[in-house]
This record gives structure tokens, C-alpha cells and sequence, in this order.
């Protein structure tokens, strides 16, 4: 498999200028637009439809993307569709006071939508963490998510 090396899983110290992690981060979201990598590129989705949350959110739970320098990173769609979009998302870092770490996109959602996200990201932070790099699987972080209050109930 051709991988690129460019940014996936680059570890480096946290003395890391600002202007190199910006230049990561903008190669990385080139690469997850480019059409030819869409297949190739592995997430795990949550879906708005499943959540309730306002917005996907695209989760590396394969550790290829979960790092850019000292940032461990998800996705989130900026706009209120119901489908993945690629083109409008944006990265966003795991960690007390989550932030936007790409900001060129036209950010479609409110501010309290935006702060359910954050919501989100601070109190699922760990399980983010885990299911990133493989410590527990799909049916846990679910599981998880739905004692939460994060994830619907289904019935059946």
C-alpha cells in the first residue's frame, strides 16, 4: 500500500513552531479533499442521523491520522448535511478546550452547535482516545456514547 508520509502519525516534541504545525495540517486536509484518496482514506463515522449531535464527525480508528506534531485530531462537518461531505470539514483537536485547527472553511453551524461539539469532544475525550488507537472496539465506544446520552437509542 502506498502510503503517504507526509503526516500521518508524526510525532514530534512539543517545541514544534506554530508555522510547521499549520503546514501539516494544511497537507493533511489537502489530502482527505483530494477525490482520489477518498477511498483510501479510513474513518469512523458518526453520523448526525444516529447522534445527537448537530454535525458528522469523522473518527481515525485505524491510528493512521490521529496525530499532526503534538495534536491528537477528529473531524467535524461545518455544515448541517446529512451526508459525509468532504469539502466541509474541518479538523479539530481531542483535549480540554478543543479547538479548530483549520479555519478557511465557512463554518455553517451556530455557536450552540458548535458548542455541543466541544460538549462532546471534552466529555468523550478518553473513549476518542481509545478508539483511536485500537483499545477498545466499536460496540464498547458505542456503548459508551450511548450511556452518555450522545448516541440514540435505537428500537427494535
Amino acid at each position: 500500500m502506498n502510503r503517504p508520509n507526509i503526516f500521518i502519525n508524526s510525532r514530534v516534541k512539543s517545541s514544534v513552531k506554530k508555522r510547521v504545525m499549520k503546514k501539516w495540517i494544511k497537507r493533511f486536509v489537502k489530502y482527505y479533499r483530494k477525490p482520489s484518496n477518498e477511498f483510501g482514506f479510513m474513518v469512523a463515522l458518526l453520523h448526525k442521523k444516529g447522534t445527537n449531535l448537530p454535525a458528522n464527525i469523522l473518527i481515525d480508528d485505524g491510528e493512521l491520522w490521529t496525530n499532526i506534531g503534538n495534536k491528537k485530531i477528529l473531524l467535524v462537518q461545518v455544515n448541517n448535511s446529512v451526508q459525509p461531505d468532504f469539502d466541509k470539514i474541518i479538523p479539530m483537536s481531542i483535549e480540554e478546550n478543543p479547538q479548530i485547527l483549520y479555519n478557511k472553511e465557512k463554518i455553517e453551524l451556530t455557536d450552540s452547535e458548535m458548542d455541543q461539539i466541544v460538549n462532546f469532544i471534552k466529555n468523550c475525550k478518553e473513549e476518542l482516545i481509545q478508539i483511536s488507537i485500537d483499545k477498545i472496539d466499536h460496540l464498547e465506544f458505542y456503548d459508551i456514547l450511548r450511556s452518555k446520552g450522545f448516541y440514540k437509542e435505537r428500537a427494535y
